[in-house]
């Protein structure tokens, strides 16, 4: 998502400045132009020069590993790491403060057959399985306790599905899966997602930070059509040359396989989240129906990339690394 914006705010001649850690991979935004300071949002002194003089701050970092990790370590980053970062921005006396939120802060309330939209409570409680849904809820209440008291002028952005290139979570883990010969999908299920490019999102969090009458206000980013999820897999088939042969596993064998994965990875101390976790395979059979006509209605945001296009993208984009 932060390439993404960083790209989308230098094609519109912003001046940029991007927040990178010691230990980030920064070869793709070393080509945009941008200007790198090095901190870290978990390090509150870190980050003055980050914010210095600067109008507006876009804060998409956090911990996205849904279902993997312990709490401190989502609380750290997520929590107190945009709680830092609202006080810094606060201090350098910025203008705007967009903060890159998670529709999974709804909750179930997002996997019915009504969309969710921005008045729907969050429901999601803290567990295991959704310490980053959590944290993400925490988050925003802290932005938006800024806002009430009058510190900074905040507006917070929900995103569906992220994808593209260079995500190294939901579309790499789809690429991989839909790359196999046979395809093994967990149970019948086939629910409502919410995809959207990374630069579709990009421009949106552009607008609502840019908008007068965002400030204040919260706008999901989704597409204005239900999709199933089998549809965005099917064109990133599509996409890598299919066909394939699928088979139904049944959902219960599903999650205790991601159960023996998570806890193999667990023994092995692994840093990495493993490529399968029972979050996943709960997203993957309950899905996210959210209604994103807000956003559409007051910034005049509208998806210009299709999931056939999408995906396309993102296969060049890999098959361009591969090569490389």
């Amino acid at each position: 998502m932060g390439s993404h914006l960083v790209e989308s705010l230098v094609a519109r001649a912003y001046d940029v400045r991007a927040l990178v850690r010691k230990t980030s991979d920064t070869g793709h935004l070393e080509t945009t132009g941008a200007e790198l300071v090095y901190g870290d949002v978990t390090d509150y002194d870190s980050l003055s020069a980050s914010v210095k003089g600067v109008d507006i701050i876009f804060h998409a970092a956090s911990r996205v590993t849904p279902g993997w990790g312990e709490w401190k370590d989502f609380e750290s980053t997520i929590v107190k790491g945009t709680e830092n970062l609202l006080r810094a921005s606060a201090e350098a006396g910025a203008s705007r403060f967009l903060y890159v939120s998670s529709c999974s802060v709804l909750g179930v309330l997002a996997c019915g057959d009504t969309p969710a939209n921005e008045c729907t409570p969050c429901a999601v409680e803290l567990t295991p399985d959704t310490y980053y849904d959590y944290a993400k809820k925490e988050a925003e209440e802290l932005a938006l306790d800024y806002y009430r008291q009058g510190r900074l002028n905040v507006t917070i952005i929900r995103p569906g599905m992220i994808y593209g290139p260079r995500d190294r979570l939901l579309t790499d883990r789809v690429y991989r899966h839909m790359s196999s010969r046979i395809i093994a999908w967990p149970g019948e299920a086939n629910p409502r997602c919410a995809p959207v490019f990374a630069s579709d999102i990009a421009e949106c969090a552009i607008l609502a930070a840019t908008s007068h009458k965002a400030v204040g206000q919260i706008y999901n980013v989704a597409p204005d059509q239900e999709v199933r999820f089998r549809e965005f897999c099917f064109y990133m088939i599509k996409a890598q040359g299919g066909p394939r042969m699928h088979v139904t596993i049944p959902y219960q064998i599903a999650q205790a396989w991601c159960f023996l994965m998570e806890g193999w990875a667990k023994l092995r101390r692994a840093k990495q989240m493993p490529y399968l976790t029972r979050s996943g395979i709960r997203f993957l059979n309950e899905g996210m129906n959210l209604d994103g006509s807000k956003a559409r209605k007051e910034l005049g945001w509208e998806q210009k990339v299709s999931m056939e296009e999408g995906t396309r993208l993102y296969v060049q984009w890999r098959r361009s690394c591969r090569e490389k």
